[in-house]
């Protein structure tokens, strides 16, 4: 089945892995946080919050982020054993939401050492990042009011209390582990301004403005994407809002320097003007780790893909997705968007700029033929699942609809997918798993 990118549309506040920070390995972050591991556990959690308030607590789920549970078990002061964290509100129609941390007790219970009031009534995200050490959790929740402000807010949970390092207003919010170093997008002060980014360093004395980077002439902020680099390095891909009307987007690209414990921008060989390079019209088409292998790909518009059939050009565009990170062109993958229902399908790279998209016979969708159009390789289409219905093939013939597969669930309609001809690297499988969905739909 393809996979689902998430459409968060502007990150101004990530936590960035930086090269030479102290890290933990992913079995090291489990044992670090982990989720409820019993009913038991989350209701007794419940009993003795509702006991220290005297009344009974709402849950408060978050809206999005890494965890979309109200209650979080890990270890916030980097003591060796887990406290609870729980998001909740006194009133479930108003009222601003509050954190509380539990410790563990040596009757298997639990008592509250901590509560704070949030921002606002509603939780948009919770993550977490070691901004403090290796061992401690940090945990970043992102509050959004009523006119559509939000803010992120860092609390730091040690033995002198639960205290707030960080209150930033954002847009969308990432987190993430192993570092020690926070990097925030500032917004541009005035239009045309640009767009900075901060480096905060944590200090004996707190977190410090380390660094402040100007990133290209970007109206403002669309994504931040930490990724890992041809030498295993980290670094970070930031999509911003360009041209005219501010509704373009184009990437650039900053690594940290462990030696200078720097940011600083990243040019890749062989390619003048990354920002002109990256430019592409579709507020979907953000930078993401397309095949799940920790590199950031960037999609980029070309023009020899191949030949789009009149009707259909408004809609499908041919799009190349780049690692400029990497050393050699191993990163990429070619294939189609198609911008209304907002996916793309990747194709073998023996495909390119040898192929012609043409809507199918029923409008349904559109199918990937040879340059000439005369020999079908495979079809897409969109159908409504209630109905049970038989599609006629290029040939005019009846072809049931059980030949084509499910490739994903979009909005109340499905996309299907068949192989028609043979092509060598196509086939259904290939078609399911490099499907990717580029927005909620």
């Amino acid at each position: 089945m393809p996979y689902r990118r998430s459409c968060a549309a502007c990150a101004l506040a990530a936590a960035l892995l930086l090269s030479g920070c102290s890290a933990v390995t992913g079995s090291d972050v489990e044992s670090l946080l982990r989720a409820p591991q019993a009913s038991g556990e989350t209701s007794a959690v419940q009993k003795a919050l509702n006991s220290a308030l005297g009344v009974t607590a709402t849950l408060k789920y978050p809206a999005s982020g890494d965890f979309l549970s109200p209650l979080l078990f890990g270890d916030w002061d980097g003591d060796g054993q887990d406290e609870a964290a729980v998001l909740y509100t006194l009133d479930a129609s108003a009222g601003n939401v509050y954190l509380a941390v539990l410790e563990p007790t040596e009757e298997n219970g639990w008592r509250v050492t901590q509560t704070a009031e949030g921002l606002s009534s509603e939780v948009e995200s919770v993550n977490t990042a070691h901004l403090r050490d290796e061992n401690s959790l940090q945990i970043l929740v992102g509050y959004a009011s009523a006119q559509g402000d939000r803010y992120m807010v860092v609390y730091l949970y040690t033995e002198d209390g639960l205290q707030i390092i960080i209150k930033q207003a954002y847009t969308e919010m990432t987190g993430g582990e192993g570092t020690q170093d926070l990097v925030l997008a500032l917004p541009a002060e005035q239009e045309g301004g640009g767009l900075n980014l901060q480096l905060l360093t944590n200090t004996e004395d707190g977190f410090r403005s380390a660094q402040t980077l100007a990133i290209g002439d970007y109206s403002g902020c669309a994504a931040l994407h930490a990724g890992i680099g041809a030498d295993d390095g980290n670094y970070l891909v930031v999509d911003g809002w360009t041209g005219a009307s501010g509704t373009s987007l184009a990437s650039s690209i900053v690594v940290y320097d462990p030696e200078t414990r720097f940011l600083q921008t990243y040019r890749p060989a062989g390619v003048a003007n990354l920002t002109k390079a990256t430019l592409r019209y579709d507020a979907a088409l953000v930078s993401t780790d397309l095949d799940g292998n920790g590199t950031i790909e960037i999609p980029t518009m070309i023009d020899d893909g191949g030949k789009i059939s009149t009707g259909m050009d408004k809609r499908l565009r041919f799009i190349l997705w780049r690692d400029f990170a990497a050393e050699d062109e191993t990163g990429s993958h070619f294939g189609v968007y198609d911008s209304e229902y907002s996916f793309f399908l990747a194709l073998p790279e023996s495909m390119h700029g040898s192929v012609l998209l043409r809507t199918n016979r029923d409008g349904s969708g559109w199918m990937v033929c040879n340059r000439e159009g005369t020999t079908v390789y495979c079809e897409l289409r969109l159908t409504d699942p209630a109905k049970e219905t038989q599609t006629p093939d290029i040939d005019g013939e009846q072809t049931e609809a059980g030949e084509y597969r499910r490739i994903a669930n979009i909005g109340s309609q499905q996309l299907q997918a068949r192989v028609v001809t043979s092509y060598y690297g196509l086939s259904l499988d290939f078609i399911s798993q490099n499907t990717v969905l580029l927005g909620s739909n």
